[in-house]
């Protein structure tokens, strides 16, 4: 696992055809080359006004890095968009 902080972008949530999981959501790294290195690995979404959820990597989605992570607590559909920290 990388000792660094990684960083990543919250693309969607997880879904299929008639249900959507506000548990768990598809977070696309800044660096899909070492995605397979961060399973297992803590992710923190900050809010502005010191709000911080947290997560953890589960699983690899799909073949081009995106990573799948599963919250703590419902994830708001605001922060779809927005950046996470990605803590070893």
């Amino acid at each position: 696992m990388p000792k660094a902080e990684a960083s990543g972008t919250v693309t969607a949530f997880r879904h299929s055809k008639f249900k959507q999981d506000s548990y768990q959501t598809i977070v696309a790294p800044a660096k899909p080359e070492h995605a397979a290195e961060l399973l297992g690995a803590r992710v923190v979404w900050a809010r502005k006004d010191g709000l911080k959820i947290l997560g953890r990597v589960v699983a690899l989605h799909g073949s081009k890095g995106a990573l799948r992570v599963r919250w703590d607590r419902g994830f708001p559909p605001q922060a779809l968009g927005t950046q996470v920290q990605i803590l070893p």
